[in-house]
């Protein structure tokens, strides 16, 4: 059951990763640049691109810290925990009003995913796997929204 969530636990953290912190690609071209400078509205291409910047570092080499869940779960929860703390701070970096909630929504669903990880690695044999993957499964959701906003 242990290496079932953590299984579970690697895939839904890639999957987040992939989905919620890379927009693929640069997007907008200078004209959006530009007008993030000259009124206070963040455009969405720079709202995306300082979310990013407070996360990516974070993400690397989170993974790996993820697949030691099972032999040092301590480790890997807190490393999971730094990059809470990096989507908060991605999060405050994003004003603009279309992009800022799904960041918001995406911080909270890989928060509620991070407490449920914790109580799995403190105790394993009470971990609710239905109710875990469900919990993956918002994160994954929250991750595809925040992506479709940076790229529409």
């Amino acid at each position: 059951m242990t290496k079932k969530l953590v299984s579970l636990a690697t895939a839904a953290i890639a999957v987040a990763l992939l989905a919620g912190c890379s927009t693929g690609g640069s997007g907008s071209g200078s004209g959006a640049t530009t007008a993030a400078k000259e009124t206070p509205t963040q455009s969405k291409t720079a709202a995306c691109k300082a979310f990013e910047s407070k996360v990516e570092s974070a993400a690397q080499g989170l993974q790996s810290e993820v697949a030691k869940l099972q032999s040092d779960p301590q480790a890997a929860v807190a490393k999971l925990k730094e990059f809470d703390t990096s989507l908060s701070e991605g999060v405050d970096a994003v004003t603009n009003p279309t992009v800022k909630p799904k960041a918001e929504a995406f911080h909270t669903a890989y928060t509620d995913m991070l407490t449920q990880i914790e109580a799995i690695a403190k105790d394993p044999q009470s971990a609710d796997i239905s109710k875990f993957t469900d919990t993956t499964t918002k994160v994954q959701e929250a991750g595809n929204d925040f992506q479709k906003a940076c790229t529409a």
